[in-house]
């Protein structure tokens, strides 16, 4: 497969595109980064919604394309760097088990924190509906990490044998069930292994510390 041009990775620090900027970085593949700032919503400017309609990071721009939603962008990267052996090929189960665990990153997990972090968005400007949606959320959430932990039981890594895309999302999900903003996660060692595991890895710690240069997180073992 011919490698693709001119690829421009938009995103923002500790977003779910980090997941994209990691595959991308291990990938091999000539890209350009853009960041897009949520936090003064540049997201929102005529621009960028040219770009991607929906204002979301992360949006890969291929030439004159573009591709969004996460999953999308880090099959794209698999299939287009099959060297790096980032994303098994068509027939091959743990092709499948990668797509499984993106899905279920985005579906589920994804769903679950952002309804904790922006409880609003679903709730409205009622305060107690507010509550509600927020605890909901962290009901949700535990049930999902159960989830992660026995399917990961006794793996190093999500979809088989060695790091794929996959991996990097659920390092980048693990990464926000960290965060204080959530009043309890379960212990979720199989989890936080695998997301050590991925840290190790230079790639991840470049992106890392790029990223970090505009917002400054913080990784829990550190």
């Amino acid at each position: 497969m011919t490698a693709p041009k001119n690829l421009t990775l938009f995103y923002f620090p500790r977003a779910c595109s980090l997941a994209a900027h990691i595959a991308l970085e291990e990938s091999g593949l000539q890209y350009e980064r853009r960041i897009v700032d949520l936090r003064t919503h540049k997201n929102w400017n005529p621009e960028y919604l040219a770009t991607n309609p929906s204002g979301a990071v992360p949006a890969l721009s291929i030439g004159e394309a573009t591709l969004t939603e996460t999953h999308a962008i880090l099959t794209y990267i698999g299939d287009h760097a099959s060297s790096k052996n980032l994303l098994a090929p068509p027939g091959d189960l743990e092709r499948y088990r990668a797509h499984e665990w993106m899905n279920f990153m985005s579906s589920s997990v994804h769903t679950y924190v952002r309804s904790i972090f922006r409880s609003s968005v679903y709730a409205g400007e009622d305060n107690d509906v507010i509550a509600a949606v927020y605890a909901q959320g962290v009901t949700n959430l535990a049930k999902a990490v159960a989830i992660v932990e026995t399917r990961l039981t006794d793996l190093d890594w999500a979809a088989g044998s060695q790091f794929s895309v996959a991996d990097a999302y659920l390092f980048v999900m693990y990464l926000w069930t960290t965060d204080e903003r959530i009043a309890s996660v379960p212990p979720r060692p199989n989890w936080k292994a695998l997301a050590q595991r991925v840290w190790q890895r230079p790639a991840v710690q470049r992106v890392v510390a790029l990223e970090r240069r505009d917002r400054n997180y913080g990784i829990p073992w550190e």
